[in-house]
């Protein structure tokens, strides 16, 4: 993972606990709850007919809001109703009074407290530094005091390079350092937790592919038949990494660059179809993942040269597995889906 750099924010989070809870009662009525939510997300409360119920009045106290009140003539058997609410962020002592009628006309009365916890998502800015061997660090910012973290780093091979979980003391920036290892990482998986047990969690993948670069014919962007190898050889190298790391989606993205003969905009539209003919070359060849290409001409030269001079080393192509868009379009250009 070489020479990159990520600064970007969750634009959700998830919580620990979004699986129903429910109580054990035998009686009549029995509930679940949907207790850890957003505050985008309605709290829930679903009750559940043991037997057969008539005329039910269901109240619930205490929950965020005025009472909130329902009414079912008939919950057969096994059948449920859902009931829905809004709640701003805070914990919440909901007290649920339910009233009706059992198959045999007698009343039944259940009456339960539960707690809800309604919270507001967990945020996290991340900035990636350069990753090498001998920068083996990153820094969180969170949206609000993290009290867990939690890094998982996996080398190019596939091997597992280090996991650290650590708790900290309420505080929204946070730096996680991982052993030193000589291998370039390639996987780092990230997980934050506030207070409230909701985290937020990522994956990233950044991957560069070793290869030989194909020559083309002056000014022209058709594959060459005596340069398909490199492009065989450079395809199994990619279909490798993505089987090696088949825990995340990837997709390929082909940067074409030139050197600094002919125009700059000839050069960009140049640099543009060659590195589309070579997406289409490995389509073809049975590369079933998504695929962008863009040209980035002259912008980015890997031997600096003045205007106009042949170098064979600018006359490459960059081969990047990553499930993100590399972050240097705002200097070389967007990408083009194939």
């Amino acid at each position: 993972m070489r020479s990159l750099t990520i600064a970007f924010s969750l634009c959700c989070a998830l919580f620990a606990t979004q699986a129903w809870a429910q109580n054990s009662a035998q009686g009549p009525i029995r509930y679940e709850v949907f207790d850890r939510h957003g505050v985008d997300t309605p709290a829930q409360f679903k009750l559940i007919a043991n037997t057969t119920l008539k005329d039910v009045n269901v109240k619930i106290y205490n929950c965020g809001q005025a009472p909130i009140t329902q009414y079912f003539a008939e919950i057969r058997s096994g059948d449920s109703r859902l009931i829905q609410w809004s709640q701003a962020e805070g914990t919440y002592s909901c007290q649920f009074v339910i009233t009706g009628k059992n198959d045999f006309g007698n009343s039944i009365n259940f009456n339960q407290t539960h707690t809800f916890y309604a919270m507001t998502p967990l945020q996290l800015d991340v900035n990636l530094r350069e990753l090498t061997p001998e920068m083996n660090d990153v820094t969180l910012h969170a949206s609000k005091p993290m009290t867990r973290a939690s890094i998982t780093v996996t080398a190019e091979d596939g091997s597992h390079i280090d996991t650290v979980e650590q708790p900290i003391a309420r505080t929204k920036t946070h730096k996680l350092v991982w052993k030193p290892n000589d291998k370039k990482p390639a996987m780092i998986e990230i997980k934050a937790w506030d207070d409230k047990n909701s985290w937020a969690s990522f994956t990233i993948f950044y991957f560069q592919i070793p290869h030989t670069d194909i020559v083309f014919d002056t000014a022209k962007y058709e594959v060459r038949r005596d340069q398909e190898h490199h492009l065989q050889e450079s395809l199994d190298k990619i279909l490798e990494v993505i089987q090696t790391h088949q825990r995340v989606a990837v997709d390929l993205y082909i940067t074409g660059y030139t050197d600094t003969v002919g125009s700059a905009a000839s050069n960009d539209k140049l640099s543009l179809n060659r590195a589309k003919a070579i997406a289409s070359w490995f389509r073809k060849h049975g590369l079933s993942i998504p695929t962008f290409y863009r040209g980035a001409g002259e912008r980015s030269l890997a031997v600096p040269t003045p205007d106009n001079t042949p170098n064979e080393k600018n006359r490459r192509a960059v081969y990047i597995l990553s499930n993100r868009p590399p972050l240097d379009s705002a200097d070389l250009g967007g990408f083009t889906k194939l």
